[in-house]
């Protein structure tokens, strides 16, 4: 301890100080203009004093702050904030706090100041002092949203044990009603993990209750019983949830929820299964009752394995395919395949699967398929590979053709009429040619084009034997170009055409990307750019447009503002007006706020 004035009193160890006091230790240093501290106990009071806490990087001050325990303090006019400007850019001031480095604060009469303006008042207050995670309140997020109005989200994060944590979430919107969620997490010994998450949603405008559940569970073992599940579930009646409440567009445009769940015990070469699949159709107007689950499925798999000249493999499954309208029934299948493969220059690869599928089917009559079916046939392979390789002084170029025949026999047609559960139902007849030829060109830094054509000629297909002509072509630098293309010979057209490109340019980057489908009448783009103006500000822009019907179909935009001590994302998301649901468009905007040493938020919705 240093100071201008010291008095110190040998019988009781105390020092009276004064004058540009100064106190360091190892964790902290304490400046204040006087104080009274015992040299034994290490307690004392310090007035108008100021604590830097070297390891969490805390600024606490007071007009007298008592030290009560290592870490241990009681305040009064307290200030804290992790900022190291003067003029902290936020801070939390309080009557009185009572503060434990390290771990949480507690202050009465508390208001949340951005620079020297009062934001937010509360009479107690509890929160969170982090190094590590700790239990407390998180940071809000806050937001409008144009048909349910302003949102309000609080989390509240429970630090149940070093191995688990519990997140509870309120949402608050003032025209729609509350949301209320619960997120689960935890780790074990044996590579043990999970995370579940139950939310429950209220839609007084439209007097609808929203039930989501997602749980995740996986336990790995290379040698043993291993397992997962995935459950993604809604309520009936919730099914429009995705597209009321999401901000991401990959799942409000979700067609199906899946939720899936597998046992598998490993053996030498091979594993045997049980595994069980539940589907949501979220199409409005569509019945999950008429989806055909997979409920459950008992397999054997064989994986590749040399027997003598041929490899082996082999899939075989009894599946269960429930469902409340339409076919339902069990499926067995067996599809062992042979391969063998010869040559150097010219390699030769052949491949043949015999198949069994036995059907016996429950509520077949109204869909006029037999009761008992049977299926035999089998499937043969073989394709001829080489790679030619030319050196050039700068550049090296490779072609890799390749011609491969097919053969799909002929099947009576009542051996092939059974209901579609998957793609093991699905019957094509073959007797094709196929040509594909790659190219490559490589220079010192490595690949950088690649173009594909391939084409195959079907003779069971009179009408129309050749298949589209498939074009593919990619560019890794200077900067990513992809594209590929089918063109049809009897119509003259091209079937479908996508593309992306992605152009970085010093602080700015830009991508471009189409997708067209001429038989489905389908034109989109995607357009998006980013700007990096520092390490400390952001931006970046999407916007999808459907040309062949809709327009503008979504459009979002993403800031983030970090400085030393916080920082800020802000989110607008913009949804256009849903003519098939009847749906106004949608505008929404969310800001979330992450103050240094109180911790950030980020979880299920």
């Amino acid at each position: 301890m240093m100071a201008n004035e010291m008095k110190y009193d040998e019988k009781t160890s105390n020092i009276f100080a004064e004058g540009n006091v100064i106190y360091d230790t190892p964790d902290m240093v304490l400046k204040a203009e006087k104080a009274e501290f015992n040299l034994d106990t290490k307690k004392g009071t310090f007035y108008n004093a100021e604590i830097f806490s070297k390891k969490e990087k805390y600024y606490i001050s007071g007009s007298e702050i008592e030290k009560r325990g290592e870490k241990e303090y009681f305040l009064k006019k307290a200030s804290v904030t992790t900022c190291e400007n003067p003029s902290p850019e936020w801070c939390i001031k309080g009557r009185t706090a009572d503060i434990i480095i390290g771990d949480r604060l507690k202050s009465r009469n508390a208001t949340f100041h951005i620079k020297d303006f009062p934001i937010l008042y509360t009479p107690y207050l509890w929160a969170p002092l982090l190094t590590e995670r700790k239990t407390g309140l998180l940071t809000p997020v806050v937001g409008y949203s144009q048909s349910k109005g302003f949102y309000y989200r609080q989390p509240f994060f429970w630090a149940i044990d070093e191995d688990k944590d519990a997140t509870f979430i309120v949402d608050w919107y003032n025209r729609a009603g509350l949301g209320k969620g619960a997120e689960y997490r935890y780790v074990a010994p044996g590579d043990v993990e999970g995370t579940h998450w139950l939310y429950q949603s209220h839609n007084k405008k439209a007097g609808q209750n929203f039930y989501e559940l997602k749980s995740t569970h996986s336990k790995r073992n290379k040698d043993g019983l291993s397992g997962y599940w995935n459950l993604n579930l809604l309520n009936e009646k919730g099914k429009s949830f995705y597209r009321e409440y999401s901000i991401h567009r990959s799942e409000r445009i979700n067609r199906f929820l899946e939720s899936k769940g597998e046992l598998t015990i490993p053996s030498d070469n091979s594993r045997f299964y049980l595994m069980s699949q539940y589907i949501i159709d979220l199409k409005d107007g569509s019945h999950t009752s008429a989806v055909a689950q997979r409920l459950p499925e008992l397999g054997y798999v064989v994986n590749p394995s040399r027997v003598g000249p041929v490899v082996f493999s082999m899939t075989s499954s009894v599946s269960n395919f429930s469902r409340n309208k339409g076919t339902d029934g069990q499926r067995v299948d067996l599809y062992p395949k042979f391969s063998h493969f010869f040559g150097d220059k010219v390699i030769l690869f052949q491949n043949l699967g015999l198949r069994k599928t036995i059907y016996s089917l429950h509520n077949n009559d109204a869909d006029g398929f037999r009761g008992s079916v049977h299926r035999d046939m089998f499937d043969y392979n073989i394709t001829a590979s080489s790679r030619l390789i030319k050196k050039y002084e700068n550049l090296t170029h490779g072609i890799e053709p390749s011609l491969g025949y097919t053969f799909v026999p002929w099947i009576k047609k009542d051996k092939v009429n059974v209901p579609l559960f998957d793609s093991t139902d699905i019957y094509s007849r073959q007797s094709s040619i196929g040509l594909s030829v790659v190219n490559r060109l490589l220079d010192k830094k490595g690949e950088f084009l690649t173009v594909s054509v391939s084409e195959s000629y079907n003779t069971y297909e009179r009408d129309v034997p050749l298949s589209p002509l498939s074009v593919s072509a990619s560019v890794p630098r200077p900067f990513p170009i992809t594209a590929d293309a089918s063109y049809n010979h009897y119509t003259d057209r091209i079937e479908t055409l996508n593309s992306s490109i992605s152009i970085p340019f010093k602080k700015f980057a830009f991508s471009f990307g189409e997708r067209y489908n001429q038989p489905n009448n389908t034109m989109f783009y995607d357009i998006g750019a980013s700007y990096a103006h520092s390490k400390n500000l952001s931006a970046e822009v999407k916007v999808w447009y459907d040309s062949k019907g809709g327009g503008m179909r979504d459009s979002n935009f993403i800031m983030k503002y970090l400085q030393q001590c916080w920082g800020m994302t802000m989110l607008i998301d913009r949804k256009p007006r849903d003519e098939v649901n009847n749906k106004p468009s949608e505008l929404k905007v969310l800001v979330t706020f992450n103050l240094l040493g109180l911790g950030s938020y980020s979880m299920g919705r």
